[in-house]
This record gives C-alpha cells, sequence and structure tokens, in this order.
C-alpha cells in the first residue's frame, strides 16, 4: 500500500511538473535566459533574467521585473513591464510597450529608449539616451556620479521650477514628434542636449555595384564599402552584410569587410544597426568576372562604342553634305559665306579625328581577339 502511494505520488509530481513546464509562461514563474529568446504575447513572468551575452526580444507579454544583466541585450517593442533594470554592462534598447520604472543600476549599464512609454526613469551611475518615446510620470531623478542623460533631438525649450522639480523640457524629436519631459531635482544639470534636425536621417550605403577580376582560379577576394553609412544618433554602427551561394546564406560584419566570391553576380545586403535598433539597409552588386570573361567585355564594350562613332560619323557626313549644297547654290539664309566654309571646315576635322579613333579602335579590337584565341576562347572576327 505504501509503494502505491508513493508511486501515485511520484506519477502526479512529475505530471504537476510536466504541467508548471508546459504552462511556465502563463503561470507567473520566473525565467532565466542563457541564451536569445522571445518574450511574446501571451507570456506573464514575475521575474525575467537575462544573463551573459543573451540577447532577448520583448514583443508583447507582462512581466513584474526585468534583470538584464552581464553584457546582455533586451529589445522591447511592446508588453507591458512593471521594472526594469540594467545592470553590469547590459543594455536596455526602449522601441515600444510599457516601461513602469526603467533603472540603470551600474556606470555600465545602457537604457536607449526610441519609442514606448516610460514612468520615472532611474538614470543611476549609467547612461540614458532618449531618441524617443513618451517620459511621464515624475520624470527622470538625478544621476548618481558618473551618470549621463543624453537627448536627441531638436527645437529645445527649457523650463525652470523651483522647488523639488528641476523643471521640464520640451521640443522635437527627430521625426518631429512633439515631447515633454519633467527632470527631477538636480537631474538637469546632468543633461546634455543633442541638436539633430529632422532631415538628418540614417544614410545607409553599400557601396556602388562594380565588376572584379578572379585572380585565385574562379574566387575573387572582394572588399566591401560600407563606411559611407552614418547616423547622427549616439551609438557605434554596427554593420552586417549577406549574401547566398547556392542556397546558402553567408555573412560578414565590419564597415569594410574582406570576403571570397565566386564567379557570377552577387547581390549582397548591407544592414546597419545603432544600439541594436535597425535604421535600414542598402544592396551592392558584385559581378566577379573570369579573366576570359573581363576580355570578352571590354571587347564587347569596345563593338558598341565603334557602332557609336560610326553613327556620329554618319551624322557629320550628312551635316557636311548640308553646308556644301548650301555653297554651292549661294544659299546661306542668315549666314555668312565665310561662317559656312569655317563650319565645314570644322566638320570636317571632327570627322577625320573620328576616323582616326575608329581604325585605332579596330586594332585593339583586334590585340583583343587574338588575345582570347591564345587564351582558348575564340570569338567571332570583325567583318
Amino acid at each position: 500500500m505504501k509503494t502505491r502511494i508513493c508511486t501515485a505520488f511520484a506519477i502526479a509530481w512529475a505530471m504537476m511538473t510536466l504541467c508548471a513546464d508546459v504552462n511556465f509562461a502563463a503561470n507567473g514563474l520566473d525565467i532565466h535566459f542563457t541564451d536569445n529568446g522571445v518574450v511574446q504575447d501571451g507570456d506573464d513572468y514575475d521575474d525575467v533574467f537575462v544573463h551573459g551575452s543573451s540577447v532577448v526580444a520583448v514583443t508583447g507579454g507582462t512581466i513584474g521585473k526585468l534583470w538584464s544583466r552581464d553584457n546582455s541585450i533586451v529589445n522591447i517593442s511592446g508588453g507591458r513591464i512593471t521594472y526594469a533594470q540594467s545592470h553590469e554592462q547590459s543594455t536596455i534598447n526602449i522601441n515600444g510597450g510599457t516601461v513602469t520604472e526603467p533603472s540603470i543600476l551600474d556606470y555600465s549599464g545602457t537604457v536607449n529608449v526610441r519609442g514606448g512609454t516610460c514612468w520615472n526613469i532611474t538614470v543611476g551611475a549609467g547612461t540614458l539616451n532618449l531618441f524617443g518615446g513618451q517620459i511621464i510620470g515624475m520624470g527622470i531623478s538625478a544621476p548618481a556620479p558618473g551618470g549621463a542623460v543624453h537627448v536627441y533631438g531638436h527645437g529645445f525649450e527649457y523650463y525652470p521650477v523651483a522647488g523639488l522639480s528641476d523643471g521640464r523640457l520640451e521640443g522635437f524629436w527627430r521625426d518631429g514628434t512633439p515631447f515633454s519631459i519633467d527632470f527631477l531635482r538636480d537631474a538637469y544639470r546632468a543633461a546634455v542636449l543633442h541638436e539633430i534636425s529632422g532631415d538628418s536621417a540614417p544614410a545607409i550605403n553599400a557601396g556602388e555595384d562594380r565588376t572584379v577580376l578572379a585572380t585565385v582560379g574562379t574566387t575573387a577576394e572582394v572588399t566591401l564599402y560600407g563606411s559611407a553609412s552614418s547616423d547622427s544618433d549616439l551609438g557605434k554602427l554596427v554593420y552586417e552584410w549577406t549574401w547566398t551561394i547556392d542556397g546558402i546564406t553567408y555573412s560578414a560584419n565590419g564597415a569594410n569587410p574582406t570576403i571570397m566570391l565566386p564567379v557570377g553576380i552577387h547581390t549582397i545586403e548591407l544592414s546597419v544597426s545603432n544600439d541594436n535598433v535597425d535604421l535600414g539597409a542598402d544592396k551592392v552588386v558584385i559581378t566577379v568576372q573570369t579573366l576570359t570573361q573581363q576580355i570578352h567585355g571590354v571587347r564587347a564594350a569596345k563593338l558598341r562604342f565603334l557602332e557609336d562613332i560610326d553613327a556620329v560619323l554618319e551624322k557629320e557626313k550628312q551635316a557636311a553634305g548640308a553646308l556644301t549644297r548650301m555653297l554651292i547654290n549661294g544659299n546661306f539664309g542668315d549666314l555668312a559665306r565665310n561662317d559656312v566654309v569655317a563650319a565645314r571646315q570644322t566638320i570636317y576635322s571632327s570627322m577625320e579625328y573620328h576616323v582616326k579613333s575608329r581604325k585605332i579602335l579596330q586594332n585593339s579590337i583586334g590585340s583583343l581577339q587574338d588575345t582570347l584565341l591564345l587564351l582558348g576562347s575564340p570569338v567571332e572576327t570583325m567583318e
């Protein structure tokens, strides 16, 4: 009988544990993130701990207290959080949702606010960067020594208030949205205002499309150029390049990484972020050619140039013929005869130049054809 009771109890305990795991979020329990994760609509946690270098996205749900620790990053775009604390060198990005009391408890911690609604921000010894959103409630408390508040916008107007409050700062975010921020006593003196006009949007530039030569067999070493990208906000730009070859996606980081590409046409996308907020993307097309392909391309371009010269020569012949007929007929219209003679001579000089250029171009095309034959890639010769 005792064995049966113990067995039944063990089964019941296992079922309860299983149910608790399955409904973990719904039970308002605690959760520890040691790897990347998501808190979403329907989740309900008392405490959320984010450790190490994990990146956690909060897109919805309810959190009692959020603890961001170590070098972790939390990106908040939705949901409701009562307390959000940045510890050590962690970063909390608030782009949406509602956070009742964000706070920075260590000097290396950072909170970036670009959207959403924040009540009563405690800066502590860390850094608070304000780019957007609503700051309501009592406002911003005075930082501890070493703490700083950076406000990015334009049209700033400060209204001091005597008493327990430092006053109110009003202005506009970069996108033109108005804001009003209250500062508690001694808080405003730690604020640094950065004037950013509404037309200073981030510029994402992946560089110009180009063609490169495969120098190692059928592979080329290519340096990508994203350093022309810029953003007037505070924070280091993060560059990520992605491209696909034969269904496999590759990536590289940095403003100017050097990568290896096989022969072919490659579309490479550059994504740029600032403080883990996407700023935008741009694309560049890199064409990798073999030596033979490049010579074929040069030959084709010269053939097109030859056709252009022929077209220009034909028009010049027509113009010279018209001027000759004017001289024969003696009908110069409003022009003087000497002017007609000079104009015809100028056209003849231009035609002579184009005829010489055409001959030089034909010779160079012939040399390219000989080169291709030596490389084992015959082409149709010019008539």
